[in-house]
């Protein structure tokens, strides 16, 4: 994201809007802005080559037990840790990774059918050299979920 862009109040309820149905017509998005289409799209535009909007995608509602989501971190004993995390960016089921500070080097989003399905992956993770340690700890329950939505800044 671009340093130098400031997110307006209308930034964020186009946004917030934006995150409720990325579908909405410009029309729509226009009219509980108060703003014309054209403004609209400018905006958008604008966001976009700011980097604030980075991509547009489609969320898929789980289907009921059949995902089980895990976390999963690792210590890296080499680095830098990218040459050992890259790699990854090709396994369909990690969700999001993320390099970290602290006790572990990484934490990895994974989302898979089966608790074997978790096991044969983590068991992948544990012979690429370079990781010299996997823990991983099962989601239970999501009990919030503000993934994607922009923050109050509060």
């Amino acid at each position: 994201m671009n340093a130098d862009h400031i997110l307006d109040p209308t930034d964020r309820r186009l946004l917030g809007l934006l995150q409720n149905n990325a579908r909405s017509s410009m029309t729509a998005l226009g009219k509980a802005l108060n703003l014309s289409r054209t403004a609209v799209q400018a905006r958008i535009g604008r966001l976009e080559r700011d980097g604030v909007i980075t991509s547009y995608t489609t969320v898929l509602r789980p289907s009921g037990q059949t995902s089980l989501c895990a976390l999963i971190s690792l210590r890296i004993g080499i680095r830098p840790c990218a040459s050992v995390l890259k790699p990854l960016l090709s396994w369909p089921e990690i969700v999001h990774g993320y390099s970290t500070a602290g006790s572990t080097d990484a934490v990895l989003v994974v989302r898979v059918d089966a608790a074997q399905t978790l096991s044969a992956l983590t068991d992948r993770l544990a012979v690429i050299p370079g990781v010299e340690g996997v823990e991983t700890t099962v989601v239970l329950d999501t009990f919030i979920d503000r993934s994607g939505q922009v923050g109050t800044g509060v």
